[in-house]
């Protein structure tokens, strides 16, 4: 079982989408697959905010990158109508756990909201995928 478990740790590291089903044709049980690609999604988040918020900081001194609020460009638009819960909720199935909390930083979300917030949006999405190969396993393998 230990095997299962790191790959699908690893899986879901980089590809989150991938990662329950794959836990579960490598005979996991559903929620320890889950949980193992909520807390593999949660590290990479965290390992980006920690490495990130620093060289974000450097870079724009170094650059001079102007990260003031114009709500005439599009990306700004977007943050304010949907905030850090559209990014939480989107960036698990969209854009992954490392790219979405490099925009988070860049938009000058607090690391720690951050990495709350993104760690919490991935619980709809281990339900909804979990019980979508639950439901899969019933029809390829009816009880």
């Amino acid at each position: 079982m230990l095997p299962a478990i790191i790959s699908t740790f690893g899986l879901a590291f980089f590809y989150f989408i991938a990662a329950i089903p794959a836990g579960a044709a490598l005979q996991l049980p559903l929620p320890v697959a889950a949980v193992t690609a909520g807390l593999s999604y949660a590290a990479g988040v965290l390992a980006v905010v920690l490495i990130g918020a620093p060289l974000r900081e450097r870079l724009t001194k170094r650059f001079n990158i102007s990260t003031t609020h114009d709500p005439n460009k599009l990306i700004w638009r977007v943050w304010d109508k949907y905030g850090l819960i559209g990014l939480s909720l989107l960036a698990p199935v969209t854009l992954g756990a490392q790219i979405g909390a490099l925009i988070g930083l860049s938009l000058g979300v607090k690391p720690r909201a951050l990495v709350i917030g993104l760690s919490l949006g991935i619980i709809p999405w281990c339900v909804v995928i979990s019980a979508a190969v639950a439901l899969g396993l019933q029809v390829v393998r009816p009880a």
